[in-house]
């Protein structure tokens, strides 16, 4: 699991449902993406599909999880 750092410090934040945080922000290109609307996460607080976001490069991505706020 890649972990956020400081270069994403000044972007924009996606939250869902109690607080869940991701940075829209494409892994493998670097471009900004297109949050789903709904995430869904199983009882143990892990995402049920892992891809939530679609990049106009890369396709379906996952988006970088920065964690609960």
């Amino acid at each position: 699991m890649r972990y956020p750092t400081f270069e994403y410090s000044d972007c924009r934040r996606v939250c869902y449902g109690e607080g869940a945080t991701f940075i829209p922000v494409c892994e493998k290109c670097g471009r900004f993406v297109k949050a789903d609307e709904i995430v869904r996460f199983d009882c143990d607080g892990q995402l049920v599909d892992p891809a939530n976001a679609t990049c106009k490069k890369c396709g379906r991505i996952k988006m970088i999880f920065e964690g609960y706020v």
